[in-house]
């Protein structure tokens, strides 16, 4: 557990970090799932995204990102998409980085385990890019 805690602090500061980064030469955009606020163009626009469950727009982002780690990924196993449990995004560029947490499922030794998978996204002018991703089985 508290394995899974360190990585969920470790993409939190990456995610920071690359906001920092980037909110001197950021643009806002109005393109998003609506229940997102529109950024706020002082330096605090990591927003949380609400009620990701019946957020129809998160949960395909979600789907988007676990097909497409399942394309690069080599292994025999793929990850099975349940559900997107939390979600945060920012603005960058000409639109918003978003980080997904997502409940799934990954065979692991011809077991099935339940787990994490932590993904960043990028939309950008309706073009969805999977930035990067990584399983966390849940420890039981």
């Amino acid at each position: 557990m508290a394995f899974t805690h360190n990585i969920i602090l470790l993409f939190s500061a990456i995610a920071l970090l690359y906001h920092i980064s980037i909110t001197t030469a950021q643009v806002p955009s109005t393109a998003g799932p609506p229940t997102a606020a529109p950024p706020s163009g002082n330096g605090d626009d990591i927003e949380v995204i609400k009620d990701v469950k019946n957020n129809r727009d998160i949960q395909e982002l979600g789907m988007f990102a676990v097909e497409k780690q399942n394309l690069k990924e080599s292994l025999p196993s793929s990850i099975s998409f349940i559900e997107v449990v939390r979600a945060r995004r920012w603005p960058v560029d000409d639109g918003f980085m978003y980080f997904l947490n997502i409940n799934s499922k990954k065979k692991v030794n011809d077991v099935e385990v339940e787990g994490s998978f932590f993904a960043y996204v990028n939309v950008k002018a309706g073009d969805r890019t999977l930035k990067t991703g990584i399983f966390q089985a849940t420890n039981e």
